[in-house]
């Protein structure tokens, strides 16, 4: 009898062993799986970093090469020293301004004249949109945009601007790294000032350009930008 059940027992513990070594396999399968799954999401995060980076440097290359062809003998000028000699260069053309502004007879509204914030012709960090009535000048607004540069910020700032009753007679985009500024001075057409109607719209536009919405304005259609701005 005994050597009956030995076989049997045998048996019984191989099977058992087996249903184990299958459940382990199965297990070790499992989280195969999900450290490859983890593995793989980390390097496409990693590839899209180093994409980001290569077009973010491209963009800024470009840039210094619009530089070097604008100003003369700056081909071979590192990028401290390119810099520096836009920012003169651009201190010298604001001084011009301010002398054509006083012999405009005050047309240009305090137009890149002054030494307060708004007369900084380079973009801030933050996103804003300012609008303001020029002194002494009722029929002309002033509008102030600062924001990331993308494709089609100008077709928007031309949309909100054309979404009133006013004519831009005045225009100043300064744009730096991927960060630009936008300084408009419009009057209104058709007689008359523009109303409060017609500035609560030309704010709501500007702030629709700023946060990126302007694609879908008049339209209902707006896709939120990644920062609110500041409107005044």
């Amino acid at each position: 009898m005994r050597e009956k059940e030995e076989p049997m027992r045998l048996a019984l513990e191989s099977e058992s062993s087996k249903r184990t070594t299958s459940s382990v396999v199965v297990n070790l399968m499992d989280g195969g799986d999900s450290v490859l799954s983890s593995g793989s999401k980390s390097a496409e995060t990693c590839k899209s970093h180093k994409e980001a980076e290569r077009r973010r440097r491209q963009r800024i290359n470009a840039h210094l090469s619009t530089l070097r062809s604008l100003l003369p003998n700056t081909t071979k000028t590192d990028k401290a020293s390119l810099l520096a000699e836009v920012v003169h260069r651009v201190k010298e053309l604001r001084e011009k301004v301010a002398d054509v502004a006083r012999q405009d007879g005050g047309l240009w509204c305090g137009f890149g004249t002054g030494s307060g914030p708004e007369s900084w012709p380079f973009p801030g960090e933050s996103d804003e949109a300012s609008l303001s009535y020029c002194d002494g000048e009722p029929k002309l607004v002033k509008a102030i945009v600062c924001c990331e540069d993308r494709p089609g910020l100008s077709r928007d700032m031309a949309r909100a601007i054309g979404s009133v009753r006013v004519r831009p007679i005045r225009a100043e985009i300064m744009t730096v790294g991927e960060r630009t500024k936008s300084v408009v001075v419009m009057q209104y057409v058709g007689g008359g000032s523009g109303g409060e109607e017609d500035i609560r719209a030309l704010r709501r536009a500007l702030k629709a350009v700023v946060e990126n919405r302007a694609s879908g304005f008049g339209l209902g259609q707006m896709v939120s930008g990644n920062k609110r701005a500041r409107i005044y």
